[in-house]
């Protein structure tokens, strides 16, 4: 594979074609400790802002292939950087809840996780992380957001303390820094491939002139996934009538469309409205299937009979049942989407510690990037050395009502020396 570079964001790491299996072998498997049922205790309804540096609870028995030493050792301190006021409060409030969800599933006497609220300012971040690091934080959690991970970086990168940062901006891996938001790399080459597998072998893509697209396009291509067609149109265009007739235009032969299968990497109101131009001009899920990214991991996109039959990959949403379920019980409201990566995160960062001795060996760079992986609320994950992580995905159907897995998510990583 190809690094990152960090100073061209036009290049990235190519995925290999399948990256995950469904494996029964233990020695392969992830990191389930946290998944165990009947070992989760249940959290008080307490709000999080009456918790504001929640202590963990104590360990239990996880299932692993190998026992995890029961000792007590050095208190371990993880910070976890989130806007818990301002603006954006209700995400970094949600994210909160769901790590202490993580806590006292599986958290232990040596583990401690600090909240440290960003405030949802570029300055806040700055003073979280500092505070994260005067509090000699052996992992920090988060942020959120690019713009604050910018300017937190070079703050942290002399301590060489490890950062899990929850954004998608996949150039700021690398460094010490690893990025566990939803990429987009894995997420169309896994339901590409899975169309071929389906006989969808013509495929064409439609999308806006957006760094998004730009990498989506370019994953394609290194990929070594012929394109019949790639048309463009600008981004902030909202009448896409002319354009999407120019593409059909283009695409028309003798025998009708000469594609089978289209990538539309857009969501929300854009694509609505891009499947709708599409429709006007005869291209319909009748005679193509249309494919997208985890763009498309939308509940309002399930009211839109244009998009029923689209595929596209993302985590599979019975993973995450069991643990929307609790959040509800425990707190009386639905997690927002992105709370799951802050309850894996943390289970995360609880399981390496339960196992070291002092906070020095629990975030060392062959832990975090264990080619296993761990299993988490959106399936199996796995940090990469150049600070990307890897998902094991499914392939969902847009239904009505909500999407159907049409490929289930690999249980164990292709690559894990087994």
């Amino acid at each position: 594979m190809l690094l990152l570079s960090s100073c061209n964001t036009g290049l990235y790491a190519p995925w290999p074609t399948n990256t995950g299996v469904m494996s029964n072998n233990p020695n392969s498997m992830p990191n389930i400790a946290w998944q165990t049922p009947g070992q989760r205790e249940t959290l008080s309804t307490q709000s999080a802002e009456q918790q504001p540096a929640p202590q963990a609870a104590p360990p239990v028995a996880p299932v692993t292939a190998e026992a995890i030493p029961p000792a007590v050792h050095q208190k371990i301190i993880v910070s976890i950087l989130l806007p818990l006021s301002g603006p954006k409060a209700a995400l970094g409030q949600s994210m909160l809840k769901a790590a202490q969800m993580a806590l006292f599933d599986i958290g232990s006497a040596n583990f401690e996780l600090v909240p440290r609220d960003t405030h949802s300012t570029k300055a806040g971040a700055v003073a979280a992380a500092q505070a994260a690091l005067n509090a000699h934080s052996a992992l920090i959690l988060g942020p959120i957001f690019a713009e604050d991970l910018k300017e937190i970086k070079p703050i942290v990168a002399p301590t060489h303390t490890p950062i899990i940062a929850f954004t998608t901006d996949w150039t700021l891996a690398g460094d010490n820094t690893y990025i566990m938001g939803f990429l987009p790399f894995t997420q169309v080459v896994r339901v590409v491939k899975y169309a071929q597998s389906q006989g969808f072998s013509k495929l064409a893509v439609l999308a806006p002139q957006t760094e998004y697209s730009d990498i989506v396009i370019s994953t394609l291509e290194k990929s070594g996934i012929p394109l019949v067609h790639v048309n463009r149109y600008p981004a902030k265009q909202v009448d896409l009538s002319a354009a999407v007739q120019a593409f059909a235009n283009t695409s028309k032969n003798a025998n009708g469309l000469d594609f089978d299968s289209l990538m539309l990497p857009i969501g929300s109101e854009g694509l609505r409205n891009l499947v709708t131009a599409l429709n006007n001009n005869g291209i319909t899920q009748k005679n193509v299937k249309f494919l997208g990214t985890g763009l498309w991991d939308d509940a309002a996109l399930n009211n839109n009979p244009a998009l029923f039959g689209g595929w596209f990959s993302a985590p599979d949403p019975d993973l995450r049942a069991d643990f929307e379920k609790r959040y509800r019980q425990n707190y009386g409201s639905t997690p927002l989407r992105l709370s799951s990566l802050a309850y894996d995160a943390t289970a995360l960062a609880a399981v390496l510690a339960r196992s070291a001795p002092d906070a020095a060996s629990a975030y060392t760079e062959q832990n975090i990037t264990n080619p296993r992986g761990f299993a988490g609320i959106d399936g199996i994950f796995r940090f990469r050395n150049d600070g990307l992580s890897e998902r094991g995905l499914a392939v969902l159907e847009l239904r009505s009502g909500s999407p159907k897995v049409v490929d289930p998510a690999p249980t164990a990583f292709l690559s894990s020396g087994t």
